[in-house]
């Protein structure tokens, strides 16, 4: 085992500084800027394969690849909590330079998640039938060939659960820049093998074959990158720790509430829509609720750094430090996302009849709804990420539990009694519940002021982004624009947004610091700005 000091001179001589040499502000701008560009490489998949997917395997097709994915990602459930749970002891390790400490996380977390995937691929694989018959129903594909697909897609769910426990120690060691481009990489790949399969006249089998490969792929790099950065620590399954995965596990009882709420909002309703009704809706549902969470990813990007940092921070006992952190995030969480969702739910109607055509319109209003109700419920994760680095959960247990209690019943309601659109409604009103519930107890126990809150973040982004947008509208209406006219909408919102905010006095001293450092350039916008 290295000492301390033979560590930071291993770092050194590989080209790695050691996490105590990077100012915090300084990771959590590169896991910021990391995750940026993770979303600008990703985000026009989804907008090429949909389409593909609609053409070469039809809506019923779609559905039913919807389904696979929607069963994928409900199998997160198994990691009981321990993604996020590793995240925070690897960084409050990885802070201390606790190497042992850290090598026992690891390799109890790893053969925990080993045993997690083999436990959940054996129960899977022999329930491949009654899940064909149960949940496919509609679908124009064979059931034989369902359960033949199904068998071998668990390949990918066995691949996810274990880059589920990598990227929770990437994410640990504040090497969101490697988390982001791993994880771009598979959904690259993803794509990339998919779509000459379907080209190549492959059909349901060709996306779940192009998915295997690049799942396989990425455990493979992640193994490579964790072996890179923790020089010092042996990757070994056999030395796991009982003790150890008792902490473990005494934490991420509490965390896996929330995490289990985040499953269910975002695919319960695809398992209810195929139950109840068939695998078309899925596929209409599964659309909208993508892109929806496309854009919260997009947005959901400046999240990424704050765990691991409210963990450090919690370790040093930087209470001042904590607090503006809160507020920070949630300032260019507004910055970022509110002019976003605006422009988002202005277009939908016509980015969705250019995008998969008229035949499809019924997906542009719930894209609008559930593209605004994402965003309100992701505005409650700087203060859930602060709370869990301080380990403190019972808040964010108590709003999941609301949620999942009202999703449940209330969508199952709807769905029967109204269809898709009732898988719209019931999602939305369990999620704004739960949201508004954990920002007014965050703010009761911290003591952190929610006007402070509203008048720094989100009063000046809100108030720009609403009469800009309603103007360029009023100016040029979005029924009758090309793809050419709507990306000049866009660029027209995105500079008077831009000017404006500036013009607005939204950003103080320190943002002027922080971009000064890492864009120069913006100096001459810092003067401009003072000649005002």
């Amino acid at each position: 085992m290295q000492t301390p000091e033979q560590f930071t001179s291993d770092c050194l001589t590989r080209g790695i500084a050691p996490a105590q040499d990077i100012p915090l502000s300084a990771k959590i701008i590169r896991n910021v800027l990391f995750g940026g560009l993770r979303y600008i490489l990703v985000a026009p998949i989804p907008f090429v394969m949909t389409p593909l997917i609609l053409k070469k395997i039809g809506v019923g097709g779609y559905g039913t690849w919807a389904v696979f994915l929607a069963i994928s990602a409900l199998t997160s459930l198994a990691d009981l909590g321990l993604v996020g749970t590793l995240s925070k002891f690897i960084a409050d390790y990885y802070a201390r330079r606790d190497y042992v400490a850290l090598r026992r996380a690891l390799n109890s977390g790893l053969s925990l998640f080993i045993l997690l995937a083999a436990i959940v691929i054996c129960i899977l694989a022999g329930a491949a039938v009654p899940v064909a018959r149960w949940f496919f129903h509609g679908s124009t594909v064979s059931q034989a060939e369902i359960v033949h697909l199904f068998r071998l897609f668990l390949i990918v769910i066995g691949a996810n659960i274990l880059n589920l426990l990598f990227s929770s120690v990437t994410t640990g060691l504040q090497r969101l820049d490697l988390t982001n481009m791993i994880s771009a990489g598979n959904v690259f790949l993803g794509a990339l093998f998919s779509a000459l399969l379907l080209l190549n006249g492959w059909g349901l089998s060709g996306l779940v074959y192009g998915y295997i490969v690049s799942a396989t792929l990425t455990v493979i790099a992640y193994v490579i990158t964790i072996r890179r950065l923790l020089p010092q620590v042996a990757i070994d399954p056999a030395e796991f720790d009982w003790a150890e995965a008792k902490k473990l596990f005494s934490f991420s009882s509490r965390f896996y509430v929330t995490q289990a709420a985040v499953a269910v909002h975002t695919q319960i309703e695809k398992v209810f829509l195929a139950v109840l009704i068939g695998v078309t809706p899925v596929g209409w549902y599964d659309i909208a609720s993508d892109v929806s969470l496309k854009v919260r990813g997009a947005i959901g990007f400046v999240l990424s750094p704050v765990l691991p940092a409210a963990s450090e921070l919690n370790a040093l006992g930087d209470a001042r430090r904590t607090r503006e952190l809160y507020f920070r995030t949630h300032k260019y969480l507004a910055l970022i996302g509110v002019p976003a969702i605006c422009l988002m739910a202005a277009v939908a109607s016509r980015f969705v009849q250019l995008w998969i055509g008229h035949g499809m319109s019924m997906v542009a209003f719930p894209l609008s709804v559930l593209v605004v109700v994402n965003f309100m419920n992701l505005a409650t994760g700087p203060g859930f990420l602060i709370f869990a680095g301080r380990g403190y959960l019972k808040p964010g247990v108590q709003s999941a539990v609301l949620g999942v209690v009202l999703n449940i019943p209330l969508s199952l309601v709807l769905i029967y009694r109204f269809g898709f659109s009732g898988a719209v409604v019931g999602t939305s009103i369990s999620l704004l519940a739960a949201s508004g519930y954990f920002v007014y107890v965050f703010h009761r126990d911290t003591g952190y002021s929610f006007s402070r809150l509203l008048k720094e973040s989100y009063i000046k982004p809100v108030t720009i982004s609403v009469i800009t947008i309603l103007g360029l509208l009023a100016l040029r209406p979005t029924s009758n624009l090309t793809w050419f006219g709507l990306a000049e909408l866009a660029l027209a919102f995105g500079v008077l947004y831009s000017v404006l905010i500036v013009l607005s006095r939204f950003f103080d001293e320190y943002d002027w610091h922080k971009f000064e450092q890492f864009m120069p350039l913006t100096r001459r916008v810092r003067r401009l700005c003072r000649a005002e």
